[in-house]
């Protein structure tokens, strides 16, 4: 009898399931290792991400803690520094003002440009690391454009002279003050220039021009600011050397001339940080041209308010605290302003300038930052919390300080001053500076 044809049909599809059972256990089992392959690479891999996670935040962590000494170094570097230095130039600034005899006016002129060039290294040194770190300021300040370069001018004018060289300059009649920018950096940057080009120059002479440039903005001026020297020049290959740091054209340069090679790379990025431009034009035995363009902001309506100088000098009965831990400072605040008619109180710390403010009337603080006991910041809090009931909790309060990194500039705000000078303090700017707060308390009294 011949086979079932059904029972052979379903033979045939028992087989079949139980091969598809076998190769889908099969699958299973290579899927599951496969699986768990996986999850141990996932695993791994976590736990690899996870060491490199802890290791980039130590070392965040790390260069957090690293950037943050820097810092401190530097606010501490710039207070130690600049401070002593106010004093000098400060002081030799007053005795320029007295008719002194020769050769003690000479020796006082002198003292007066070492002085200014300790600064002026010491300012170079204190920004490159400040920039490098992304902690410069750039201050918008105003002031007489004409008036702060003419004194650039003045300081270094008798080391050309003593050199045999002629030493001229023009300045553009047309150009409008006040202006707003940082006179502090535009001093350091012609400073550096002037004083390589009497450096390198034997023969001839220096001239500094300056002059308005055709393109305007609204509400900017830019000004050009030329160097120009009759010295040795610079070859074509040492050209684009100059601007780096610690570069001079060769190391002769240095045995001969001395200097850190620190100048031209500090102007240029000072320039570049106000938006400008910084060129050089050199030949080889025919001099050396700089070249400078810097745009300032100008509002034409603050040339009308602006005070005569005779005006702005007048502070009769105006009463000034002066809270500074150093008594030579404060004696020097009290010559800057001795012809003013401004009244001065003094503090010694914080706290005595609490004392003070609550036994007497006060127009406005000149407040040091790093004093003993309490420190201006301390005190300025206390100040503006309403914690000394004699006096108005808004009033002006402008810092004296030697460190001028953003962090402080920051905090100065933050804790509620209004305005700062920084150390060595330039006589004519603090007295353009207490004026215009003058100004402010009368008018709120007049409303």
């Amino acid at each position: 009898m011949a086979e079932d044809p059904y029972k052979k049909a379903f033979e045939r599809e028992r087989l079949a399931r139980k091969e598809a059972e076998r190769i889908t256990e099969s699958k299973s089992r290579e899927l599951w290792t496969l699986n768990q392959a996986l999850k141990d690479l996932n695993e791994d891999l976590e736990r690899r991400i996870q060491e490199r996670t802890n290791e980039l935040e130590v070392a965040r962590n790390r260069a957090e803690a690293n950037t943050q000494a820097k810092s401190e170094f530097l606010s501490v570097m710039s207070h130690e520094m600049r401070s002593p230095l106010n004093v000098i130039v400060g002081l030799t600034e007053l005795l320029s003002q007295e008719d002194l005899e020769e050769p003690n006016g000479g020796y006082v002129r002198n003292m007066r440009f070492s002085a200014l060039q300790l600064l002026n290294l010491i300012n170079d040194i204190l920004d490159l690391s400040a920039i490098e770190a992304g902690k410069i300021v750039v201050e918008e300040t105003p002031f007489d454009l004409k008036n702060s370069v003419e004194k650039v001018f003045q300081a270094l004018e008798h080391r050309a002279v003593d050199k045999g060289l002629t030493w001229s300059h023009e300045m553009d009649l047309s150009l409008p003050s006040p202006l707003l920018g940082d006179p502090a950096k535009l001093n350091q940057i012609l400073i550096n220039l002037l004083d390589n080009a009497i450096k390198f120059t034997r023969e001839g002479g220096v001239h500094l021009s300056m002059s308005r440039m055709s393109k305007e903005e609204e509400g900017k001026v830019w000004v050009a600011f030329e160097v120009r020297d009759t010295g040795k020049g610079i070859s074509s290959e040492n050209l684009n050397r100059i601007f780096q740091k610690f570069e001079q054209e060769n190391q002769s340069i240095r045995r001969v001339h001395g200097g850190s090679g620190l100048g031209l790379s500090i102007s240029q990025q000072l320039v570049e940080l106000q938006g400008g431009l910084l060129d050089c034009e050199s030949e080889e035995g025919r001099g050396t041209t700089f070249r400078v363009e810097l745009p300032f902001t100008y509002e034409a309506r603050a040339e009308e308010k602006q005070p005569s100088q005779a005006k702005e000098a007048d502070l009769t009965g105006f009463r000034v605290l002066v809270a500074e831990d150093l008594e030579v400072n404060r004696m020097l605040v009290r010559q800057m302003l001795r012809s003013t008619g401004a009244e001065i109180l003094e503090a010694s710390d914080g706290k005595e300038t609490l004392q003070v403010l609550a036994a007497q009337p006060v127009d406005l603080i000149l407040m040091d930052l790093h004093m003993p006991e309490m420190d201006g910041i301390e005190a300025t809090e206390c100040i503006r919390a309403g914690e000394i009931s004699r006096v108005s909790s808004d009033i002006p309060i402008v810092c004296l300080t030697a460190d001028v990194f953003k962090e402080t500039r920051d905090n100065i705000f933050a804790a509620g001053m209004n305005d700062f000078l920084t150390k060595p303090v330039d006589m004519q700017r603090l007295v353009h500076t207490l004026h215009h707060w003058k100004n402010r308390l009368e008018e709120r009294k007049a409303q």
